[in-house]
């Protein structure tokens, strides 16, 4: 039966992705497109074995947390629909009568920075089971289509400015969607039941639907669409919605403007921001930025000595100062771009995330070596994403010592630092300048 499901949720989402013209995408295969979200399909069922075999404590497990806290929740609409609408909702969800539910859960009393975003998962999770009779691998399912299309949707954002450009960025979709879609953090951890799915999905469709408002589309079905993933970004990772909020800001702002003066648009909201962030605690201790990176830091190293964590490395121990973390965060920035190195891998993940970073830096070094100014993006989407994947990878740097979490938490990134590439790269100067890749051999004579 589980196996039974799982085929039929995959052909119907498929029929889906073949019929719905949002996944029609200009100079790519729609086979290809199905292709891939196969692929993503078989990658999340594979970090659910990964989970079962390799990280056996169910109860500590992240996917099966979720999971097995959902099934909590969905059960308690049998014996009482008043207590199960109140956790779902959120209304009344502190009341003494729903601990006895909280207890049996692993997840829910999970607190972290700021939000406890584990209850949105848990709540997720609840809604799958209804239409999965329980089974894990169907909520892969789930999860998988859910964040095709936040991808999907950075995919038609990005494309929509590279082919409205110089000649030069265009015909570079094909890079694009293999880039997005297809590196292997990408693949494996933005395919499980994490939320890294549905942080995607928010992520993707929250931009999308923006630059649908910002070009003077302003449908109803856009202005709810942003206003709900905005919602549903704010209960699922808070920390991102706060880094693309000026950005946001800068965006709108610059809408109508081209070259220099975009940049200093986005230089001047940040930099008001990060004045106000570092600034707030001085109102409000609860939000002193310093002192939240700075127990963060420490929280993971506690972490990991409890877990026993076997890819923990040493960072610059960051002190709960504005100037210590601006000092260290250049150094953070590198240390995620470039960690783990081959001779850190432990594990078959961390070795596939060191070749897939080296692979990322050959990249760069190909895009430094082609890059032509004439055909570099002045759009807001393109500082955006720079400023996007520069303050992800700092905050990353600053507090996470355990390379499998800094390869996991750096996935949202992923895409924007892959856009930045395809924007750097020109194919004409490339195609020159390694010729001698594209010659074909000549029959001997």
């Amino acid at each position: 039966m589980h196996l039974i499901l799982v085929i039929i949720y995959t052909v119907l989402f498929l029929y889906l992705i073949r019929r719905m013209k949002f996944f029609s995408l200009e100079e790519i295969n729609p086979t290809f497109v199905s292709i891939v979200f196969l692929l993503k399909i078989a990658a999340g069922c594979c970090l659910g074995l990964v989970y079962t075999y390799y990280y056996t404590d169910r109860s500590t497990a992240d996917t099966f947390k979720f999971f097995d806290d959902g099934k909590i929740l969905a059960d308690v609409l049998r014996t009482n629909p008043k207590h199960y609408f109140e956790m779902l909702t959120g209304i009344h969800s502190d009341s003494p009568e729903l601990r006895t539910y909280y207890e049996r859960m692993n997840a829910w009393y999970n607190i972290d920075v700021l939000f406890n975003d584990n209850h949105t998962l848990v709540r997720l999770n609840a809604i799958f089971h209804f239409f999965s009779f329980g089974y894990y691998y169907v909520h892969v399912v789930f999860i998988n289509f859910i964040s095709f299309c936040g991808l999907i949707a950075l995919f038609r954002l990005f494309q929509s400015f590279l082919r409205s450009n110089q000649t030069s960025q265009k015909n570079k979709s094909k890079e694009l969607f293999a880039g997005i879609m297809l590196l292997p953090s990408m693949l494996f951890w933005g395919s499980g039941l994490l939320k890294d799915g549905l942080l995607l999905f928010a992520l993707g469709m929250l931009l999308y639907s923006l630059n649908k408002i910002i070009s003077s589309k302003h449908s109803v079905t856009n202005i709810i669409a942003f206003a709900f993933c905005l919602l549903l970004l704010t209960i699922t990772k808070l920390y991102v919605l706060i880094i693309i909020f000026p950005g946001i800001i800068a965006w709108y702002w610059s809408r109508n403007n081209l070259g220099r003066i975009i940049l200093l648009k986005f230089i001047c909201c940040y930099a008001i921001y990060l004045a106000l962030a570092f600034n707030v605690g001085e109102i409000n201790n609860k939000y002193k930025i310093q002192d939240l990176i700075y127990y963060k830091q420490k929280n993971f190293y506690v972490l990991a000595e409890n877990t026993k964590a076997k890819s923990v490395i040493q960072i610059d121990q960051v002190e709960p100062t504005a100037w210590s973390i601006i000092e260290h965060s250049p150094r953070a920035v590198l240390r995620v771009l470039t960690r783990p190195f081959v001779t850190d891998s432990r594990s078959p993940l961390i070795l596939m995330a060191a070749l897939e970073n080296i692979f990322i830096l050959l990249i760069l070094v190909v895009c430094m070596l082609t890059y032509r100014r004439s055909g570099f993006i002045n759009q807001p989407v393109f500082y955006f994403s720079v400023v996007f994947v520069l303050l992800m990878f700092s905050l990353i740097g600053l507090i996470t010592p355990i390379l499998g979490a800094m390869v996991r938490y750096k996935v949202p990134a992923l895409p924007f630092l892959v856009f930045i590439l395809v924007c750097m790269y020109d194919k004409e100067k490339f195609s020159k300048r390694f010729s001698f890749l594209f010659r074909k051999n000549l029959p001997a004579k």
